[in-house]
Order: C-alpha cells, then structure tokens, then sequence
C-alpha cells in the first residue's frame, strides 16, 4: 500500500463545544463540514490540550512531550530571545526522515530556535491587517479590559477577508502536491481573537440567541477569579456578552466554510482515499464563563479541544470516542496510521492502537521572575503581590484538579498552592470546587502527590525574557480604539 498522505486541519482558541458534531453549543450552530468529517471518521470527545495557550501546546503536539519536557511553559517560548532549554524531535521533522513532504500554511507560532517544517507560508494568520489600527469604529469592537483585542466585532463583507489567505494557498497547494506523500498542516488564526467574522457570517447569529450574562456561575480557584479579574470579562453587559459569543460562533462557522473548500480540493484531485484527515485546535477560549475570556485557565472550555480522525476505508465511521486523549497523541497516531515507528522520545499513545492512560497532564505559565498573567500586555500580577504562577492539571475519568506549583522561579508555598477539584460526573462543567470538602480530602492528596511527582524535575529555561514591544510584535493584540466595556 502507497504511504498515506496526511491532511491536518488546526484551527486556533476553538472549544470543542462550538462544533455542531459535539452537540454541546448553547444555541444552534452551523459546521457541516466539519460534522460531515466526524461522520467519516471518528469524533473523540474526551480530548484535551497540553497547555491552555498557543505556544507551549503547540510546541507540545510538535513534539509529543509535555511543557515540563519542553521546557515551554507560556507564550514566551516564542519570544525573540527566549532560550530554548533543550531541543527535541518534531513529529514532523520525524515523517520527513521517513520520506514525506512537510508544509504548514498560516499560523505557526513556535519557538523560533525550531524549524519543524521543509515548507511554510505564514500568509493570511496575522493578528493585524483587519483595519483596527486605522478604522475601529467601522468594525464595531467589542474589547475586554485586560485583553485590548476584540472578542466580538465585524468585518465588511465587500472587503476581501484576509485569513481566506490561508485557504486558497491549501487550495493551490494540493493542486500541486505531486506524487510523493505528504503532510500538509493548514492552520488558522481564527477563531482566535480579533474576533471579526464577515458581516454575512454574523447576520447568521442573532445577538438574542445566546445566554449572556445568563450562564451559571461557578465557584472555582482563586486562579481562575484572578484572571477572570485581569481580563474584565464581568464588565460587559448582556447585550456585550450575547454579540460577543454570537460572533464567536459566526466565526467557527467561517472556518467551517474554509475547511469545506480545503476538503473539496482534497476530492478534486483525487487524493481523499490515500489522506488522513485530521482537525484540532491548539485549546479552547472562554466566553464569558466566570467572567472569563481567553484561554490560560483548565475549565473545560479553555482545555478540551476537538480532535478528528478520518481515513476512508481505514478508520470507523461515525464513531464517537469517550476515553481520555491528548493533543500530544497526534504524533503517535499517525505514526501509528502511516505504520512508521515513531521517536523513542515521543509521549502520549496511538489512540487506535494503545490504552488509554488512567490520567493526563498540563501544564501553564513560567513561574518566573516578573511572569504576568497575559504575556502579551504585560497584565496580571498574583494576589500576594508576586508573579502570575506556574499550573498543573491532572485529569482522569472522575477527577479534575488543578494547583499552582512554581511562583517567582521556585517551587510555591503550600498555603499558594489554591486547590480546585471537581467530580466530572456530577459536575461536568467543572463549576464547584471541592477540594475543602474533607469527604474528598484522600482523593485530592493523592492526586496531588501525582502532580507533585508530574513537576518534579522539570526542565526549566535559563531565563523568560522580560516584556518588550520588540520582542514577538506579530503576536501582540493589535492597538484599537474601539469600545471597550
């Protein structure tokens, strides 16, 4: 049998739940392409990232090993001068040795000392070029505090959208693929901040719609309250809060449009039956949840992301996988698939060949120095006045628990630590914490003493640099004076 060639679709900040195929959208939302993927493939529900931020879980499903392997802990990891404490194989780099032709298109964000890719063109995933430095008001921003980038707003329809770049260079891109195998990554910004879909995209989502200000409130960790706080997500009123999920979800359906066209040049060039097709998102973003926004927390909004596997003739279809993943499964998985053996240096499992894990981990933030809740603005102190801590999470079928482990480049105080754990079954959003229930005191020490032993050893960066406008502007929420709450 030919090498399989390997399609890989990633979106940017999706929540798993936003898709129409996981059935989980506070109101009704418009993905077919997606939903007609999972119907031809296997739809995994259970499946989460490795860092609740780009960088280190990109670097993450890159190299099938976790942050405390990486040494990749937050956004810094793709600064300028950040130094890479150690540097692992690429699954990518891994299928070129074994005679594939790699490429990404759109958005990479990975730390600049790595070159995972023979190809790459980066056209079309900018965070600026929408015109919110120069014209704002026409786009009708809606803008938390805490985060100057807009979370709900428009783009003219008569305008060429600019993140359609990507698409149309995937379009060309299997036009031309050749005949030698290949894994081509097409990954988009959206729907990622600055949330701006084309204005016929939003006229499908009527404000109305959406909850709100109405969604429960939880009671979570101190961590979560913090950057709920930093961000300002409370600030908005309701009619704010519905534009801004509203458009989110005009958004996805944006890229769903996208992963359409990219799908059918798939079919038109007769390369369907011979191409895994894979769909994953780097985490998920909060909308409003807690007053929350963004991403960098372990709500399951924030952590589980959508993960999508389809071969025709090769994996099931229409199937729909409940046991715990990972994004670093990926690498194994389609090593797996291709029938190559993956790197001895690669974590996480082949999820059609391997048992699932009793557990899983992630990890976000430095924990250095001067560290800030959001990198990028350079906001968010901790409550006892030192740096924005470094988070792990451990999850397995019936817990979540999450505590501060490293604050001002050391191990935190114990009285810091702030501990949340939540039953799944019966708490499946993850809104109540009972870690100060002494019913579940035996189980929170002993998934803390996983956690414990998880961080232990951690491989840690000489240095995080300090914040500077020069050191990753590309990446820097764009300037506006739009209408902030």
């Amino acid at each position: 049998m030919a090498k399989p060639n390997v399609l890989w679709i990633m979106a940017d900040e999706l929540r798993a739940s936003a898709l129409g195929c996981y059935g989980e959208s506070w109101a009704p939302v418009a993905t077919p392409n997606i939903d007609a993927l999972a119907a031809r493939g296997v739809r995994f529900t259970n499946n989460f990232c490795n860092s609740p931020v780009c960088v280190p879980s990109r670097m993450s499903t890159l190299t099938a090993a976790p942050p405390e392997r990486t040494g990749i802990y937050f956004n810094e990891g793709a600064w300028k001068s950040f130094p890479i404490p150690v540097r692992l194989k690429t699954f990518t780099e891994h299928f070129a040795e074994h005679g594939w032709r790699t490429a990404t298109l759109g958005k990479s964000h990975y730390a600049l000392a790595y070159t995972p890719w023979q190809e790459e063109d980066n056209a079309g995933s900018s965070m600026h070029g929408f015109g919110l430095e120069s014209d704002p008001a026409s786009l009708q921003p809606i803008v938390p505090r805490g985060l100057p980038s807009p979370v709900g707003g428009t783009f003219p329809s008569e305008k060429l959208y600019p993140p359609e770049q990507v698409t149309w260079n995937a379009v060309r891109w299997l036009a031309n693929a050749g005949n030698k195998p290949f894994l081509l990554r097409v990954s988009y910004l959206q729907p990622h901040t600055p949330v701006l879909p084309p204005q016929h995209y939003r006229d499908l989502y009527p404000a109305a719609a959406w909850p709100g200000t109405t969604l429960p409130r939880g009671y979570g960790s101190a961590y979560e309250e913090a950057y709920a706080d930093m961000v300002g997500g409370r600030e908005f009123s309701h009619e704010q809060l519905q534009r801004a999920q509203a458009d989110y979800h005009a958004l996805t359906t944006w890229l769903d449009t996208q992963v359409g066209l990219v799908l059918s040049a798939l079919v038109t060039h007769g390369l369907e039956d011979n191409t895994i097709v894979v769909f994953t998102s780097d985490h998920g973003a909060s909308l409003g949840e807690n007053g929350l926004f963004g991403k960098v927390v372990f709500a399951p909004q924030s952590q589980r992301t959508p993960f999508i596997v389809s071969w025709p003739g090769q994996v099931p279809q229409g199937e729909r996988r409940g046991d715990l993943s990972e994004n670093m499964d990926l690498a194994p998985t389609l090593c797996d698939l291709a029938e190559i053996e993956p790197d001895p240096g690669f974590h996480g499992r082949s999820v059609f060949s391997d048992p699932p894990p009793d557990a899983i981990f992630a990890t976000v933030g430095t924990g250095a120095p001067g560290a800030r809740a959001s990198a990028a603005t350079n906001r968010g102190l901790w409550h006892n006045g030192g740096s924005w801590p470094r988070r792990c999470c451990i999850r397995t079928e019936r817990w979540r628990f999450d505590m501060n482990t490293r604050q001002d480049g050391r191990p935190i105080a114990v009285a810091d630590e702030d501990w949340f754990l939540t039953g799944i079954a019966a708490d499946p959003r993850e809104m109540v914490n009972l870690a100060h229930d002494k019913t579940h005191s035996d189980t929170l020490q002993t998934l803390r003493a996983r956690v414990l032993r998880h961080v232990a050893g951690s491989t840690e960066p000489a240095f995080v640099p300090a914040f500077s406008d020069d050191e990753a502007p590309e990446f820097r929420p764009p300037k506006i004076g739009g209408s902030s709450p």
